[in-house]
């Protein structure tokens, strides 16, 4: 077991919950202009709920150097306030190797997250200086939670160029699966999880067939109006006789929680109660399936 899967489950344990909260900071949304002011009092009214928070770092950058400073204040006060919470940068890099080492050094060394989540459609190569943190978790993309993902990750893919992949029951494959098949050959930090969309629980339950050990990072949840029920009971790990044998599941909910209330004196109390119903549902599905802190 890899430090970060280690310290994934630790954080999981320590709050009782599998809730991932992202701060995906919007002005058109916040009740307070200051997003440093927010992202604390999100955090201040959450911590002990939750076992990971994910900045997108998209939100961060469209403001420019005030919003990356804003992003680095919010990563330092985590790490004052709720060092064992997971820190997990949503930024869907993926290049060649040689800008690759650079996207890696920078989440890694500069920004000091414990994951990020990166894009493997250039190769595994591509993704080597990644994986080469082997006490960080890189979450890869497999199938996503918007609309669109069937254009691509649904298509049936082939073995060669002329015969149509298929898998031991020779059904033929798409492309999500394969990426969830190749991610768990290329896991051999077993730092390596995948991104799986709540709003393709089917698909959710193959690719944790395919994986059974490895993180599953699952967005979707609230306001893309991904299924909560059929994620927890798809994405838990399990053994052959079908007893829970880890939930090795992040649950993502950003602006259903984030943006609960919209008022200036509500909001952190809102995200509460909003992160608080989250856990207790993802609770309620574990202990149905058998499972308790």
């Amino acid at each position: 077991m890899s430090e970060f899967v280690k310290r994934l489950g630790n954080a999981a344990s320590a709050n009782r919950s599998l809730v991932c909260v992202g701060l995906d900071i919007d002005p058109a949304l916040m009740p307070v202009s200051d997003v440093r002011k927010f992202n604390r009092a999100i955090v201040d009214a959450t911590k002990d709920l939750v076992c990971a928070y994910k900045p997108n770092i998209a939100f961060y950058e469209a403001l420019g150097l005030e919003g990356l400073e804003a992003l680095r204040d919010t990563v330092a006060y985590i790490r004052k306030v709720a060092p064992n919470v997971v820190l997990l940068c949503d930024a869907k890099r993926g290049d060649i190797d040689s800008t690759s080492a650079k996207y890696a050094e920078a989440m890694f060394d500069y920004w000091n997250f414990d994951a990020v989540t990166v894009n493997g459609y250039l190769g595994g190569e591509s993704l080597l200086p990644f994986f080469n943190y082997a006490n960080k978790g890189v979450f890869v993309l497999c199938r996503t939670s918007n609309p669109g993902a069937y254009e691509f990750q649904d298509i049936t893919i082939s073995s060669d160029a002329s015969e149509p992949a298929v898998d031991d029951k020779g059904r033929k494959m798409p492309l999500y699966e394969w990426m969830a098949i190749r991610s768990s050959e290329w896991n051999t930090n077993g730092n390596l999880g995948l991104v799986m969309g709540a709003t393709s629980p089917d698909q959710l339950r193959t690719v944790r067939q395919r994986c059974p050990g490895m993180p599953i990072l699952i967005p979707g949840i609230g306001a893309q109006g991904g299924e909560l029920e059929a994620s927890v009971t798809n994405g838990i790990a399990r053994s052959a006789g079908g007893q829970v044998t880890s939930p090795n599941i992040l649950i993502n909910s950003a602006r259903g929680i984030i943006y609960a209330d919209r008022t200036a004196k509500g909001f952190a109390d809102g995200a509460r109660v909003a992160a608080a119903r989250l856990r207790d549902d993802i609770n309620r599905v574990l202990l149905q399936e058998g499972m308790q802190w």
